[in-house]
């Protein structure tokens, strides 16, 4: 029976050793037998907070959002019933008796309500009287602001100056005049359905 030597006993463990060394490798480079690593409570709490930030931050740009919009609406809300008075005022506030008849119609389709009701019923007299005595008169706003507004109603202050002249050769230095107009909504624009001067 012939010998091993033992040199080549060295070398076949070394050669044992170094295939279970690379199965060993390849095997923890395949990830066999190893198992994803849990979560610390750091990490977990950290994406927690992140979420909550998202959603806060979400939330604050919707209200704002939200907010801008509102306050763009009311914004043009109030400038829509500031200019409608102004100019139901300017068309009380001038007339021309060359004119009478569409001068009345301009005050009937910008009012609503009993005050279009009573100058309807008064225009026939109101245009005689205009025309025998050939009155003219312009008014021009000065300034305009709401004074009291509930939803789609609003008390505007009006400051007119008014300048009248008539057949005999009268005419008057403007006058300075304060109105207050109580306008409503009415099939979509904002009329007039009450006026008065405030001393």
């Amino acid at each position: 029976m012939a010998e091993v030597a033992p040199d080549q006993d060295a070398a076949r463990s070394e050669e044992s050793a170094s295939s279970e060394g690379a199965a060993s490798s390849e095997g923890a480079a395949s990830g066999e037998g190893t198992a994803p690593r849990p979560r610390t409570p750091a990490v977990t709490a950290c994406v927690a907070v992140l979420s909550v930030l998202a959603l806060a931050f979400l939330a604050v740009s919707g209200y704002f959002g939200y907010a801008h919009r509102q306050a763009e609406q009311t914004a043009q809300q109030r400038s829509e019933i500031v200019d409608a008075a102004s100019q139901g005022v300017v068309n009380l506030t001038t007339m021309d008796f060359e004119r009478a008849d569409e001068d009345v119609q301009k005050v009937l389709d910008g009012s609503a309500g009993e005050f279009r009701d009573e100058f309807e019923a008064r225009s026939t007299d109101l245009i005689a009287v205009m025309q025998e005595a050939r009155v003219k008169s312009v008014g021009e706003v000065r300034q305009a602001a709401i004074e009291r507004q509930d939803g789609d109603s609003a008390d505007v202050l009006v400051a007119v100056a008014q300048k009248v002249s008539n057949a005999g050769g009268a005419a008057e230095e403007p006058r300075s005049q304060r109105m207050r107009v109580t306008m409503q909504l009415d099939d979509g624009t904002y009329k007039i359905v009450k006026a008065g001067f405030v001393q």
